[in-house]
């Protein structure tokens, strides 16, 4: 890879970082913050893809620095930190394994609900954040189900954008970015 290619790539990354802390700053719209978080963290994908996973991690640092420092919100932050900011790379990572698809799933779904138990925990506990008056613990396992399939469908749509950005994106700004 020449210097040209090099540049290119690097810029690309810096484009799609900047893209993706652009959507953090407007998670303070009440009705998209899990949307906004979900959709910054879909501008890794090309850094995945054209850097490889230790440049999706550094893409994910320098995101998640900047969003804290400049975001304002910390729910739509504190949920690209917590999972969808690192959760393309993570992707990756596992899907590289070759692991047989129950397996895969398993972990998948392992993770998802460690990260995403860690996050509510951390509002809980740490911010002391209360629960609302209508919720009951009975509604746990629900909701757990519940985000469990919302989660199949960000990671199925996760693998077709991935399959977009390949086949239909890349070959238009590879030009841009001469890589």
């Amino acid at each position: 890879m020449n210097n040209n290619q090099k540049t290119g790539r690097l810029a690309l990354a810096g484009v799609f970082s900047t893209l993706a802390l652009v959507f953090l700053l407007f998670t303070y719209i009440p009705t998209a913050t899990i949307a906004l978080a979900a959709v910054a963290a879909l501008c890794g994908v090309p850094v995945v893809v054209e850097l490889g996973m230790k440049s999706g991690l550094l893409h994910y640092a320098a995101v998640a620095v900047l969003a804290v420092l400049i975001a304002f919100t910390a729910e739509g932050t504190g949920l690209y930190i917590a999972f969808f900011g690192w959760y393309t790379v993570f992707k990756a990572w596992i899907e590289g394994k070759n692991l047989p698809r129950a397996a895969e799933w398993t972990v998948k779904i392992a993770v998802f609900a460690v990260a995403i138990a860690a996050y509510g925990a951390a509002w809980i506990f740490l911010l002391h954040m209360p629960l609302p008056e209508w919720f009951t613990l009975w509604m746990l396992p629900v909701f757990a189900v519940a985000l469990c399939a919302v989660f199949a469908v960000y990671d199925v749509g996760l693998t077709r954008m991935v399959s977009v950005y390949i086949h239909r994106i890349r070959p238009k700004i590879s030009n841009i970015f001469r890589f």
